[in-house]
């Protein structure tokens, strides 16, 4: 079983409208959906599509909450989310008639120290009977960096791998908590690392210096021109077949959950990162965030070269 962990889950609402965005006016919205979001949540759905088991926990709450479960339960996901007092929040992408995205994302609501306790307490127990853990995306009020870094400690402690894929201070500090992965991308490695990281070149030159200071795997995003992986085997290229890309929203979030799924198959290094990115690929080609065909991603991985540049 893999268990993926959303502290900051949300309700995301597309909204499509005609024409511009018009600051001041009333717009109508011509249609609206609704999904269970957050960067663990679509791990988890990369999990369930890979025909693996999979358990998503973190903080839900009121009626956002419920209603994040229930989509949840028509995605097929099983969840063992702690209940908290305050409402689970929304973020609202606008999508206009010129095909342009502008984002509304709500902060998450408080959550205490008990219930970040319980949160602990449910964590630990999963990630007994787990064979991966992944901790993902940003927390609520009231959860520090110090506590999320815990939690990846927690895990580890546990003998359990632990793949962290956040951002920020939540990065620098989990990165010290010696998690098993580490996904970010050039900015974000940059800043761990206190330089600028603009080529595939110092890509791999970050990703092997995180790896050397404790981090098993070290997987750097270079967008379109690939990814980087630095691990005890080598430094690793992988390069995606080129395709027409429909929506890359979530194939980051894809990858990790695909990333769990390969290190429960007991795959290799090089091959752990050809599945992965054959998975983030395939999602590319998706209208829907956070989900993929199997056959295409099985075709994609075929397609991907993985080459050793150490």
């Amino acid at each position: 079983m893999i268990c993926t962990v959303t502290l900051n889950a949300s309700i995301d609402k597309a909204y499509r409208i005609s024409g511009g965005l018009e600051v001041g006016t009333v717009m109508r919205v011509l249609d609206c959906t609704d999904t269970a979001g957050g960067k663990g949540l679509n791990a988890a759905r990369a999990v369930a599509t890979c025909g693996e088991r999979v358990v998503a926990t973190g903080f839900v709450g009121g009626n956002n909450g419920r209603l994040l479960c229930e989509l949840l339960q028509r995605d097929g996901i099983p969840e063992d989310f702690v209940r908290v007092t305050a409402e689970t929040r929304c973020c609202v992408n606008v999508l206009d008639g010129n095909e342009t995205s502008t984002e509304f994302l709500e902060p998450g609501r408080e959550v205490s120290a008990a219930e970040f306790a319980r949160m602990r307490e449910r964590l630990l127990s999963l990630a007994a009977e787990a064979s991966v853990v992944t901790i993902d995306g940003s927390v609520p009020h009231g959860v520090s960096p110090d506590d999320y870094a815990g939690l990846v400690e927690g895990v580890r402690n546990m003998g359990t791998p632990c793949i962290l894929d956040t951002s920020g201070v939540l990065l620098e500090r989990g990165v010290k908590a010696h998690p098993t992965m580490v996904k970010p991308n050039t900015d974000e490695i940059g800043q761990i690392l206190g330089r600028k990281v603009t080529s595939m070149s110092e890509g791999a030159e970050a990703a092997a210096e995180l790896h050397e200071g404790g981090v098993e795997q070290v997987v750097v995003s270079l967008g379109g021109d690939g990814a980087i992986m630095a691990c005890d085997e080598g430094v690793f290229r992988g390069i995606a077949p080129k395709i027409e890309v429909v929506n890359p929203v979530g194939s980051g979030d894809t990858m990790v959950g695909a990333f769990a799924v390969a290190m429960e198959r007991g795959m290799t290094k090089p091959e752990q990162l050809r599945f992965a990115m054959g998975c983030a690929s395939a999602n590319c080609l998706s209208k829907y965030t956070g989900h993929f065909n199997m056959k295409d991603a099985k075709r994609l991985a075929e397609g991907t070269r993985v080459e050793r540049i150490d």
